[in-house]
């Protein structure tokens, strides 16, 4: 069973496991300890969440605080992306292409639509990991924020299955 209150040990791990940049990590690190800690600082007057439109309000939702404050920080440095369940594959290359760039993993995937018969966004995302990340030493990875969206990274093959298992303590 997935524990419900990440710890910042916990955090610690994935941030190292998905994050390339050591002052990214650093800034992340001090977030999710003050997420934690005052988890309330991460909310308006309004009780509303400050950092997307995610629709979390406190106090109902302080246990997601954490979880969202990795996720939309990560998402604004292009450590990670949010997908749309209909996303055009154009768009899926192109928001991966920024996760790959600001990784500096020194390739990028090709702009052109080369799953056109798969129409559905979650059969792209593995066409794409199948057929062209993995042949390359990586793998999209992602995290389940019960939504109709996919939040996902790219990893290095070699930290799949520990970033999976990781992942599987925050949902």
């Amino acid at each position: 069973m997935p524990n419900t209150h990440p710890t910042i040990e916990l955090y610690k791990n994935i941030v190292d496991s998905i994050v390339t940049s050591a002052e990214l990590r650093d800034e992340a690190m001090t977030k999710l300890k003050q997420a934690i800690e005052d988890p309330q600082s991460f909310y308006n007057a309004d009780r509303e969440f400050i950092l997307s439109g995610r629709g979390l309000s406190y106090p109902e939702d302080v246990e997601l605080t954490s979880k969202f404050v990795l996720i939309d920080m990560l998402i604004e440095n292009n450590q990670m992306i949010e997908i749309d369940w209909k996303e055009a594959e154009e768009e899926i290359r192109l928001q991966l292409n920024e996760v790959l760039k600001a990784k500096n993993y020194g390739f990028q995937l090709s702009k052109n639509n080369l799953y056109e018969d798969n129409i559905d966004t979650y059969e792209i995302l593995f066409s794409i990991n199948d057929e062209e990340l993995e042949p390359l030493g990586y793998a999209i990875e992602m995290l389940d924020i019960d939504s109709d969206s996919y939040v996902l990274t790219v990893i290095p093959l070699n930290i799949q299955e520990k970033a999976n298992g990781l992942f599987e303590n925050i949902k």
